[in-house]
């Protein structure tokens, strides 16, 4: 059958058509960064959510709406709400996907998904509609209990320093791990600064509560009577349990004085070295603040219960963002393992204390190691070679049967 230009024309376009449809619909891919919401242990009337961040390769604004559907499709709900809305390569986009189970709810599990589709799709000369759509599906499980789990963790400890008669500015970040709100609790321990005194104790709560499954940044404003100095606090979470704690230092400093902040970044000497060297040992400290420091290393060189030496370098200014080496000598006599420890002093400051380990025998050497058999890896080699000596064998056999049957079959014929 022939056709006229008319009909021609037409099948022309609607293959244009097409092309264009397609290369729009292959352009809107979109991604997740899950593919299966997993909610365990939800207590009933409580909360849990996951984090899912959208993505896609297209250049331009392509917008979204969403679907909840299953069991569990009145139980949840999106943060924020708004739908449509738009994400680009250069624009993801992250939900929280939250599940709050009725108090009559049954202590079984759930199956539902989301369902995020493409609508249209806004290209570099306007918008453009298409019936074809692009959609991603993320299943979901949900496990309800009628158990009460509290777990949480926190860390990021951060109190800044102060200036004298103003409050303390305490942070942290508490992840709740549980399925109940948590309000968690803290208690500070301030002591002098040479650790040897117990200043001042403060216990309090956050100032709000964190919800099951989220992670919270918490503050808490503190007034005190501490004097202008440096402190080291000690902080535990007694709800979160022993694994929540933290080491800080803190300056209370003088009405319109400059904050020095400094850091002790590690302490460099040779490990292995001989009885009767002068070894160079070199503190690395890096001035962090915003003026000139002065300052020194301060330590110890110990083995055992013996001290062998006091370190207390000459003083060296360094200037805001320089790393410097503060350096001293040792000269051991006899061999052994020695410990250096010590912190830098600087502007009336310490930094953490480090440490560093010199090992002294008399060829300045590691000693080589015995080799140590390994039973296993030896007993792996001989299960190999006995395989080895098999399939050798077996071919030989092999090849032996065939020449037999080759010389049977030519003195046959």
């Amino acid at each position: 059958m022939r056709l006229n230009n008319t009909s021609k024309y037409i099948i022309i376009f609607l293959g244009i058509f097409f092309l264009i449809n397609m290369s729009l619909v292959n352009a809107a891919v979109i991604g997740a960064n899950k593919g299966v919401l997993s909610y365990r242990n939800v207590l009933k009337n409580g909360y849990a959510q996951e984090l899912v961040t959208l993505t896609t390769d297209t250049d331009f604004d392509l917008s979204i709406t969403y679907k909840i559907e299953g069991e569990v499709e009145d139980w949840i709900r999106l943060e924020p709400p708004e739908q449509p809305f738009f994400i680009s390569k250069d624009k993801p986009y992250t939900v929280a996907v939250i599940i709050e189970p009725p108090a009559d709810a049954q202590n079984q599990e759930y199956k539902g998904a989301v369902r995020f589709i493409t609508g249209a799709l806004a290209g570099p000369g306007g918008q453009f509609g298409t019936a074809v759509r692009a959609a991603i599906n993320l299943r979901l499980g949900a496990e309800i209990t009628g158990q009460e789990i509290i777990e949480c963790s926190a860390s990021g400890f951060q109190i800044d320093d102060v200036e004298e008669g103003y409050p303390l500015e305490f942070y942290a970040v508490v992840s709740n791990k549980g399925n109940v709100r948590l309000t968690p609790e803290f208690t500070m321990e301030f002591w002098n600064q040479d650790q040897s005194e117990l200043v001042e104790t403060f216990q309090f709560s956050a100032d709000k509560s964190i919800l099951p499954t989220t992670q919270e940044r918490v503050f808490h404003s503190i007034e005190h009577n501490l004097d202008i100095g440096q402190y080291w606090v000690r902080i535990s979470t007694p709800t979160c349990g022993a694994g929540s704690t933290g080491f800080i230092t803190v300056s209370v400093i003088e009405r319109g004085g400059v904050s020095d902040k400094g850091d002790l970044i590690r302490i460099d000497a040779e490990t292995w070295v001989k009885v009767g060297d002068i070894v160079p040992i070199d503190a690395i400290f890096k001035n962090l603040g915003s003026r000139v420091v002065s300052a020194k290393f301060k330590g110890t060189i110990t083995s055992g219960d013996e001290i062998f030496k006091i370190i207390d370098t000459d003083i060296l200014d360094v200037v805001p963002g320089e790393t410097v080496s503060l350096r001293t000598f040792f000269n051991p006599v006899q061999e052994g393992q020695y410990i250096i420890q010590g912190r830098v002093l600087y502007n009336k400051k310490l930094t953490f204390e480090k440490s560093s380990v010199i090992n002294v025998n008399p060829s300045g050497k590691a000693p080589v190691t015995a080799q140590v058999f390994n039973w296993s890896t030896v007993l792996i080699i001989l299960i190999i070679i006995i395989i080895i000596l098999i399939i050798l064998i077996l071919r030989k056999r092999k090849k032996d049967r065939h020449r037999r049957y080759s010389h049977k079959s030519r003195v046959k014929f």
